[in-house]
């Protein structure tokens, strides 16, 4: 049944296996974090955080709720993220999982909270919410009953909202279910499946969303039934999360989900791998009832935040606002309007302003001949945050444009982002960015030339920048 007395098997698995989402969350920012928010990075964290010191220490809180008010040197950015990787790796072999899920939940916030624009993703929320509810959880060997049910009203909210913002925004692409047929295409970073994917017949491609649909809308209503349903909900649920890793590099989100549905696998099935956990001391009766509090609180907010989405109120907006930092009901659900096209955005350099070199992006599309690769858990940040230029104009892009400042300036941080500078010597003496429409080959054009991607120049982007500097 539904009680928590059945799981305490897949709790345990579950701060485990969160615990290997959190090695990845924090590791990939061994490699960025410097050249992102570092002291020469794109944004540095120390000239945010000093623009936020002329508000009010609530306001600042607010829009920045990170240990980096204390140190924001690149010494501080390496510590701290150093620390979540052992963290995680503790968690994950089951030592003292509270003590590290608390502290994991703190590290995470202050990262996402001086993150800036780089760290505005769904997951991250989502990983802070799940998170929080399974420090909770893990107080005890057996969860407080109302703890454990927000967490799982929370696997449900998440994936009922990803389904109802879809036919809420009335977008066609969802409504005549063409919207995956163009998804392959033009999602952030594509792997070389969805190149294949996105070749199959449109008859699939329409099954595939009603299937989404499914698994996201009605699928969901089988966690609050009987132990069959709840295993038959995580086999629906897990397999869609493959689904999409299999055609799309969408960071550690379907990693994370995967391992949130754990919750649905009850003792009878997982005591054949894993021996059930034996509380060895009666938890504290204040504790309990403390627990117990705070899940109803949270499984408020989650009833609260799915009210909302259907029957927005001003009140409720306020409130939500208000707790966002904390990151314990975040709104959820992503592409409600699909893309159709996909348009990428190419810098190039220059030392005369006649010949231009293209750099390079580590993994977002580029050369038409490379093919498109596999990174998830891995999140190339700068890569994701490039797909959303051109839905914005270049003056509305003040990352971007810092970004070309330190290419004209070579910044090693920033330089490291990439993966070709095609100006090792010496940076060049001017930088533009320029935008193309790209296009998957087709079968016959893979086999001919053996490029994945066509391409044709819309235009410019950004104007040809250079430093006054140079010229003096």
């Amino acid at each position: 049944m539904f009680y928590p007395e059945s799981y305490t098997i897949a709790c345990q698995l579950f701060y485990r296996l969160l615990g290997f989402i959190y090695f990845f969350a924090f590791g990939a920012f061994l490699f960025q974090i410097r050249g992102l928010i570092g002291e020469n990075g794109i944004l540095p964290l120390k000239d945010h955080l000093n623009f936020l010191r002329k508000f009010p220490l609530r306001k600042r809180l607010h829009y920045a709720p990170t240990l980096f008010w204390f140190n924001s040197s690149n010494t501080a950015l390496m510590s701290l993220t150093t620390l979540g990787v052992l963290s995680s790796i503790l968690l994950m072999l089951g030592w003292y999982p509270s003590i590290q899920l608390i502290l994991l939940y703190f590290l995470y916030l202050s990262i996402v909270g001086g993150g800036q624009d780089f760290l505005a993703f769904g997951w991250e929320g989502f990983l802070l919410e799940i998170t929080i509810h399974a420090y909770f959880m893990s107080l005890t060997i057996v969860p407080c009953y109302l703890i454990w049910a927000s967490a799982n009203c929370l696997l449900f909210r998440f994936h009922f909202q990803a389904g109802a913002v879809k036919l809420l925004s009335k977008d066609p692409a969802w409504t005549n279910l063409t919207a995956i047929a163009h998804h392959y295409q033009s999602q952030p970073l594509p792997n070389t499946i969805a190149w294949y994917a996105h070749k199959l017949p449109m008859w699939f491609q329409k099954g595939s969303v009603l299937g989404m649909f499914f698994a996201e809308m009605i699928a969901p209503f089988g966690i609050f039934w009987g132990d069959f349903a709840r295993l038959t909900t995580c086999a629906i649920l897990v397999l869609l999360q493959y689904g999409i890793w299999l055609t799309g590099n969408f960071s550690f989100l379907n990693h994370l989900t995967a391992v949130f549905c754990i919750i649905l696998i009850n003792n009878a099935v997982l005591s054949n791998v894993w021996e059930i956990p034996v509380e060895s001391v009666e938890p504290s009766l204040y504790l309990v009832i403390l627990v117990n509090i705070i899940g109803g609180a949270l499984l408020l907010l989650q009833f609260l935040r799915l009210w909302n989405a259907f029957f927005p109120e001003i009140v409720l907006e306020k409130f939500f606002h208000r707790i966002a930092p904390l990151h314990l009901a975040n709104r959820y659900g992503i592409f409600a309007v699909m893309t159709t096209q996909r348009y990428e955005i190419v810098i190039e350099g220059s030392l005369d302003g006649e010949h231009w070199e293209e750099y390079l992006f580590r993994y977002k599309p580029s050369e038409i001949s490379r093919r498109p690769r596999r990174i998830s858990p891995y999140q190339p940040r700068i890569d994701w945050q490039a797909w959303f230029l051109p839905f914005t104009e270049y003056e509305a892009e003040p990352w971007f444009k810092n970004f070309l400042v330190h290419l004209l300036k070579g910044t090693p941080d920033v330089l490291a982002l990439l993966r070709k500078n095609p100006f090792p010597s010496a940076p060049p003496r001017y930088i533009r960015s320029v935008i193309y429409d790209y296009t998957f080959t087709s079968y016959e054009e893979r086999k001919r030339n053996g490029s994945w991607w066509n391409r044709t120049l819309i235009g410019e982007y950004s104007p040809a920048m250079y430093l006054r500097e140079k010229h003096l």
